[in-house]
């Protein structure tokens, strides 16, 4: 049975990515096409990988009936079983280097007792976990109480103060998978500030969607699609955009296809969107995109050519 540090809540969903998968996606309706390689995706979302390497993501129910089927294939599938065990190196606030995949954002309490003289973090003992638990427990505990826990003697010494209820704290952070297999809770805090501007940018928006559960999945999918493209390339953080496809109407001969940008305004949690609309002009396209997303501003309106 795997072990989990920290207890975080998380929600358990399939997400995998995968090795890049070149197509072209195509709306339900068939009036909008988009060359892209598929790089993540579960049940209700695939994350799309843009030739110019932008990412976006798009929910499997706009896709065509073609492209749903790719999606849930066979041959999609062995593509899938090739790439799951891939790692990446993640480096704490002091330098501590860990091998692992994130899988989701998560939060709870952690709760520390002392039972027949030993510490245990939830219901295992200190000395049961690994050396890389053990670790990760003590650099959580010196970030929470303050003062420096260099070993487990450390600790419980500290313990002996805590009498007979455990000491509880509230954490937010990640599931990360290990090379072994295990699964362990992260919180930000213990990350460096390059690898948290990856992974936090949605944490907002999945705080703010609690009660809907298909959009924390999302937000998580996309969370460990970017930290996914940050760890192959350069390092470089690129922040995921929402297309979505459900705003064309029946195309007739007085409309266009539009692309409206969209940014979220301030106070407003949520990621930068790009709408397809059928409309008669850039203005009333612009126009239709706000009225959908109250709180956006709109950063840019371009034709698409057909």
């Amino acid at each position: 049975m795997r072990t989990t540090i920290l207890l975080l809540i998380l929600l358990l969903f399939s997400v995998t990515s995968l090795p890049a998968h070149a197509r072209t996606w195509t709306s339900a309706n068939g009036h909008y096409t988009l060359d892209a390689d598929a790089i993540a995706f579960n049940d209700t979302t695939v994350i799309l990988k843009k030739e110019n390497g932008d990412l976006v993501a798009v929910e499997v129910d706009e896709l065509s009936e073609s492209d749903r089927e790719f999606l849930s294939s066979k041959e999609f599938g062995d593509d899938l079983a090739k790439s799951i065990d891939e790692m990446q190196t993640w480096t704490s606030v002091d330098g501590l280097k860990v091998r692992g995949r994130v899988l989701a954002f998560g939060r709870r309490d952690i709760a520390v007792s002392r039972q027949r003289g030993k510490v245990h973090v939830g219901d295992k003992a200190f000395g049961d976990l690994d050396e890389l638990h053990q670790k990760v427990v003590l650099k959580v505990m010196s970030k929470l109480e303050g003062q420096e826990f260099a070993s487990e003697h450390d600790l419980t010494k500290w313990a002996k103060g805590l009498g007979a209820e455990p000491k509880v704290y509230p954490l937010e952070g990640v599931l990360m998978q290990l090379e072994s297999g295990d699964e362990i809770g992260v919180p930000f805090f213990m990350f460096s500030s390059e690898d948290l501007k990856v992974l936090q940018p949605g944490w907002q928006a999945w705080l703010e969607s609690e009660k809907d559960v298909a959009m924390q999945n999302r937000e998580s999918l996309m969370m460990q699609a970017e930290a996914m493209e940050y760890q192959r390339g350069n390092r470089q953080r690129q922040q995921i955009e929402l297309l979505k496809l459900n705003m064309m109407a029946i195309a007739n001969g007085i409309t266009s296809l539009w692309e409206v940008g969209l940014q979220p305004g301030q106070g407003v949690y949520g990621r930068p969107t790009t709408a397809v609309i059928n409309a008669r002009d850039s203005l009333a396209a612009s126009q239709m995109a706000v009225t959908r997303y109250p709180g956006y501003t709109v950063s840019f309106v371009r034709r698409v050519s057909r």
